[in-house]
Parts: C-alpha cells; sequence; structure tokens
C-alpha cells in the first residue's frame, strides 16, 4: 500500500506540472465581469418552459455588437420540478462572430437566477465560485465566465430584469483545450475501472469537499447520456483508457447550501452540508495523493473565496467556514481514513 500511495503521489505530481492545456478560447480567458443583453419573448419562453424546451429566435447583445441567435431552456429539476421561476437557459449562436470575443463560441450554457431577491442572486455567485475553486485543481474542468444579463421581452410582456448568470465553457472547447475528444456514451457503457486514476480521485474528494450527492462518474438515468453531471474526456472516440470525469452542476452541494437542496434518496443523510464520500475504493491510493494536492492548493482556495466581492460578508465567512470544516478533516490522518478511505465505495 505504501508503494502505491508513492507512485499516486509522483504521478499526480507530474499530472500538475505537465505541459500547459491548449489555449483557451477568448470568452473564457478571464474572469471580469461581462455586460450582455438578450432581447426575445422572454415571458413566454418562462411561463412554457417547465413543459416545453423549444427554441426562440433571440438577440444578443455584447461588447456593442448584435447577434442572432436561439434560446432555449434546459435543464431537469430546476425547470421542470417547480424549484425555479426562471429557467437555466442554451444559447444557440448564428451568424458571423470572427474577431469578436464570441469567436469560436455556437452553443452555451447558461445559468440564471433561479428566483428573483437577492438570497437567490447569491446561491448563483456560490455556485459560480464552485467551478473556480476546481478550476484550482486541475486544467481538466468547466471554465465559467461572469455575466450580468439584462432581459428585454419584446413583446413587453414581463418587465425588463438584469440578474447575475454565468456562462459555461462548452464541452468541445473543454476537451481541445486539454487534447482530449468528449465521449457521447450512455449510462454504464464506460466501467470505473476504465477512469483516469488521479483525475477520479480528485472528482471524488472535490465533491467530498463541497459536500456534493448529486452526481456519479459512470452512471446517469436510464436511456440518458452519460453521466449525471458530469462529461467524460478520452485520447480519442474509441478511446477506452484512462478515462477522464469532468463534473458540473453544483447547486445541490452543501456548499451552495440552496434551499431546494436535499439529499438523493438512499442517503441516510439529514441534508447537503453533511459531508458523504462516494469516491471509489480502488482508487484510495490517489485519493492520498489527491489530499495532498488540496493542501497545496488551500490558501488559493481560500483566495477565491475571500475575493468573491458578489457575495455576502456572512456568505461568504460561512462558505469559507464550510471548507476550513473539510481540511480539518484532510490534516486529521483518524478523521480522513474514517470519512473518506474507509467510507468509500465499490
Amino acid at each position: 500500500m505504501a508503494k502505491n500511495w508513492v507512485a499516486a503521489v509522483m504521478g499526480l505530481a507530474a499530472l500538475c506540472v505537465a505541459a500547459p492545456a491548449g489555449a483557451q478560447t477568448r470568452l473564457f480567458r478571464d474572469d471580469s465581469e461581462l455586460p450582455m443583453v438578450i432581447e426575445g419573448p422572454i415571458g413566454d419562453l418562462v411561463r412554457r418552459a417547465q413543459r416545453n424546451t423549444d427554441p426562440v429566435p433571440a438577440v444578443l447583445t455584447v461588447d456593442n455588437a448584435r447577434y442572432e441567435m436561439e434560446l432555449s431552456p434546459r435543464g431537469f429539476s430546476r425547470r421542470t420540478l417547480g424549484i425555479c421561476q426562471f429557467p437555466p437557459l442554451r444559447i444557440n449562436l448564428s451568424g458571423e462572430r470572427q474577431g469578436t470575443i464570441l469567436q469560436g463560441q455556437n452553443k452555451l450554457k447558461l445559468v440564471t437566477r433561479c428566483r428573483a431577491g437577492a438570497s437567490y442572486e447569491q446561491l448563483t455567485v456560490l455556485e459560480y465560485t464552485t467551478y473556480r475553486l476546481y478550476n484550482e485543481l486541475t486544467p481538466l474542468s468547466f471554465r465559467v465566465r461572469p455575466v450580468r444579463v439584462t432581459y428585454r421581452d419584446n413583446a413587453s410582456r414581463r418587465r425588463e430584469e438584469t440578474q447575475f448568470n454565468f456562462l459555461i465553457e462548452d464541452v468541445g472547447d473543454l476537451a481541445r483545450r486539454n487534447r482530449r475528444v468528449a465521449l457521447e456514451v450512455q449510462t454504464r457503457e464506460v466501467a470505473s475501472t476504465q477512469l483516469d486514476p488521479e483525475q477520479a480521485a480528485i472528482v471524488g474528494l472535490f465533491q467530498f469537499m463541497i459536500g456534493n450527492l448529486d452526481w456519479d462518474m459512470v452512471e446517469g438515468h436510464p436511456g440518458e447520456e452519460c453521466c449525471h453531471n458530469g462529461k467524460l474526456l478520452a485520447a480519442s472516440a474509441t478511446g477506452r483508457e484512462n478515462i477522464v470525469p469532468v463534473p458540473y452542476d453544483f447547486d445541490y452541494s452543501g456548499f451552495v447550501n440552496a434551499p431546494y437542496a436535499t439529499p438523493p434518496a438512499g442517503f441516510n443523510t439529514p441534508n447537503v452540508r453533511q459531508r458523504v464520500y462516494r469516491g471509489y475504493c480502488r482508487y484510495n491510493a490517489q485519493a492520498q495523493a489527491a489530499a495532498e494536492l488540496f493542501r497545496s492548493r488551500r490558501e488559493r482556495i481560500y483566495a477565491i473565496i475571500n475575493g468573491e466581492t458578489r457575495l455576502s460578508e456572512a456568505r461568504r465567512t460561512s462558505a469559507r467556514r464550510y471548507i476550513e470544516d473539510f481540511y480539518e478533516i484532510l490534516d486529521n490522518p483518524q478523521r480522513f481514513q474514517r470519512n473518506v478511505l474507509d467510507a468509500c465505495r465499490g
């Protein structure tokens, strides 16, 4: 076991100092907040989102340029279960974008404010922050761009509103940036034994850090594309070795602590703030190596939380304390053994 742990540490260290990933697209090159305007039949789209995801024509204005697009509701829980008054959105751009901030962009996911009010805007900022925390741990992660979106209903049926939102990098761009290919597979087509050991360990420990149970690295809903709140990257479209799991969608985590978030069925936990480790036992050696990576990034992770001025002081304090609790487990060998290594699955 000791030899395996040393080898895992060396492998993870090599992964972290490997040649840098490919060039980032212009839109996701920095994290400054980008003003945007979306004009379209916003009221109609919002009213029918729970039962209809058909796209509507709309116009996006950013950097004083206008872009024709199709806008559609997306997602499942937030859209269909009566959780949100405003659905997450998908942008499908058309027209010339060469030489603009949207060069190379086509389809983009937009994470919106679920409901009106400052408290729900704080939840959006916290989920955005979660993506940035994962960016600190590995380049094999979705980049995000904060945007301040003004929604204008061109049918004059809904009052104009401005929200803090964020865009998520397209999975194809994520794959190309890391010299990999995004797999299109159904649930259970990839086994846990085919995952990249180091990245699987990082994912498992990160989800434990943020208190998230709403995910899986190799499974999704029956008949749907794999995986639940995650994507898979491989060396080629047919590659089935060292497959990289990449997580997304963190609003059900304890770190975000949304009022609608509850533990999935089958977990005997009172709320999403209680951490449960769901990493695979076969990657326990890599989990110990991943713990060293998390320790080395501790101050940078704290700096992201402390520097997120869109969060209220109370939210920043609560978010930091939640992550500090995770590091207390990491720093205590007995608790790490009990809560992580001994709690693994499969």
